[in-house]
């Protein structure tokens, strides 16, 4: 697997959860979450149906269950499919982010992150694929501003959307299979997501790509913050894959895994505003913090990109 380290300090957590909304998109999903029914017991994991027994997390009344196999985190018993579906769709958080004021927010706050993505997307099509332009599916859009971007992108001959959320629409399309195919932050808000990956592989051709990014169960600052952590919350994120979780996933979905690789670059500094929040059993981080050393800090950023233990994972790989 390809691995590598990079810093970028312009990149900053208010861009991503940005303070002036975000603590409301939090409020509307707690209430939410709160009112739900909360069936009991453990089911086993959705990524490769282990059983399993350690609780890592509990989060407003819900709880997450870690895989022993693979590390991956997903919530101990799934939410019903209609549950999931009036939260993304009909829920006063979905409307709120429906509204033309979140999407503005979003758009501008989010801009140069979008296009270091997309440039990321066309080198490993380059790569993979060579340069030309190629028929794209974004699946499970949710922000319109990502979707202009995406569109002027230069691989992208003809864009699809498929299966998004409020505002966006399906749109008319192609027919016939896709090339490519973006899959960008969706996975971690699936109950059944071999179900989800099957479906993509039925809609693009042989040799066509699949290029995905979700967090990571295994990353640093998920498994040291735990419950204290701010950006990880139900029912956005329902399963977390790791690595290896997400490296079984897709060969188990019809699909060869080509990069998988965690460039992280917020795992430290989300530690660092939430340092109060460290367990107090946890000497060895609390020492890291306490020595206000930030070099230190962003080499042990740099060796959770290299060793694949940060909480953002991106992949690609291609339809067998």
């Amino acid at each position: 697997m390809i691995r590598y380290e990079f810093i970028d300090s312009s990149v900053r957590e208010e861009d991503i959860h940005p303070d002036s909304i975000f603590d409301r998109e939090r409020f509307m999903a707690r209430n939410f979450v709160r009112d739900m029914e909360i069936a009991g017991g453990i089911q086993p994991c959705p990524v490769c149906g282990t059983g399993r027994h350690e609780i890592l997390i509990t989060k407003w009344g819900n709880r997450y269950a870690i895989c022993p196999e693979t590390w991956t985190i997903s919530l101990a018993t799934m939410p019903g499919d209609k549950t999931v579906f009036r939260y993304y769709h009909e829920s006063r958080l979905s409307r709120f982010r429906a509204s033309r004021e979140y999407q503005v927010m979003m758009s501008e706050k989010r801009k140069d992150l979008w296009e270091g993505q997309i440039g990321w997307i066309e080198g490993r099509i380059s790569r993979y694929m060579g340069n030309d332009r190629y028929r794209v599916i974004d699946w499970g859009s949710k922000s319109v501003g990502w979707l202009e971007s995406l569109n002027t992108a230069g691989f992208v001959e003809s864009l699809l959307v498929q299966e998004p959320l409020p505002p966006i629409g399906e749109s008319p399309g192609f027919e016939g299979p896709a090339d490519i195919v973006c899959l960008i932050d969706v996975l971690q808000r699936q109950t059944n997501p071999h179900g989800l990956l099957e479906k993509i592989a039925g809609r693009v051709r042989t040799g066509g790509l699949l290029v995905a990014s979700c967090r990571a169960g295994s990353g640093f600052d998920v498994l040291t913050l735990r419950e204290k952590s701010e950006s990880i919350f139900p029912l956005d994120h329902i399963l977390l894959p790791s690595p290896r979780g997400m490296e079984r996933l897709l060969e188990s979905s019809g699909f060869d895994v080509l990069e998988l690789t965690t460039p992280g670059l917020l795992d430290i500094r989300y530690i660092q505003n939430a340092a109060q929040s460290v367990p107090t059993d946890q000497y060895f981080l609390r020492y890291l913090l306490e020595q206000g050393d930030e070099f230190l800090l962003d080499r042990m950023q740099g060796f959770l990109q290299r060793n694949n233990l940060s909480s953002h994972m991106r992949c690609v790989a291609r339809k067998k």
